[in-house]
């Protein structure tokens, strides 16, 4: 259980690199990313997104590679 901000707050603790912000392709609030260089980007998304006013502050999901559209 995490969320696309603890998970790239990890990866640049660990890492060093990037974190990224965007609006979430479910709502409103800001999705976080991590990036190395720039060029590639991971991120944590929901196995089961959920449409809502807020998301929830914890949730089972999956390190995706890229940041295509309907992701997160």
């Amino acid at each position: 259980m995490s969320n696309c901000l603890i998970f790239a707050l990890g990866r640049w603790y660990k890492f060093g690199g990037y974190i990224v912000a965007r609006k979430s392709h479910y709502g409103w609030w800001p999705h976080f990313l991590w990036s190395a260089d720039l060029i590639t980007f991971e991120h944590y998304v929901p196995d089961t997104p959920k449409k809502g006013f807020f998301p929830p502050p914890l949730f089972k999901g999956t390190i995706v590679k890229g940041d295509k559209d309907g992701a997160a």
